[in-house]
């Protein structure tokens, strides 16, 4: 082939990197032993970090379909650690909210969480891990208006 191999740059790295820091997130929620599938606490950790979404914001957000979600809210829902409520604004919506049985499990994914941030970071000077941040941070913002603009077309 005479076409040189692209140049990794960052968009290639931040793939690269996104899919290291899921897999070893999900090997790490396996040492913390949450009793959920890898699936399950995924989905807990999103409704912790944003919670009282629409089931559709959070399928998306998670980028999983929204009948794959639906499995694991109903799995988290007959375990007690969620609770689907109806969305004052549209009776057909459902909202997820965390119950406090979920509080020892979130402390777990907590912890799992961190051991994979402090690794991914061992090596990046603290000043710098603030610039890292504020850059990819950037990055997202970027490409969230343009998947806006795109939707209001």
């Amino acid at each position: 082939m005479s076409v040189p191999p692209p140049s990794v740059g960052v968009t290639m790295l931040v793939v690269d990197l996104a899919r290291l820091i899921r897999r070893r997130f999900e090997t790490a929620l396996l040492e913390v032993d949450t009793g959920l599938t890898v699936g399950e606490a995924r989905t807990l950790f999103y409704v912790w970090r944003s919670p009282g979404q629409r089931q559709a914001v959070l399928a998306e957000n998670m980028y999983v379909e929204p009948m794959t979600l639906v499995g694991y809210l109903d799995s988290l829902e007959a375990a007690g650690l969620i609770k689907r409520c109806a969305d004052p604004t549209d009776k057909r919506a459902k909202l997820i909210k965390l119950t406090p049985q979920s509080d020892p499990l979130l402390e777990r994914i907590g912890v799992a969480l961190h051991a994979v941030r402090s690794q991914a970071l061992e090596e990046i000077a603290s000043d710098k891990q603030d610039v890292l941040e504020d850059l990819l941070q950037t990055m997202k913002d970027s490409m969230l208006q343009e998947v806006s603009k795109g939707k209001q077309k």
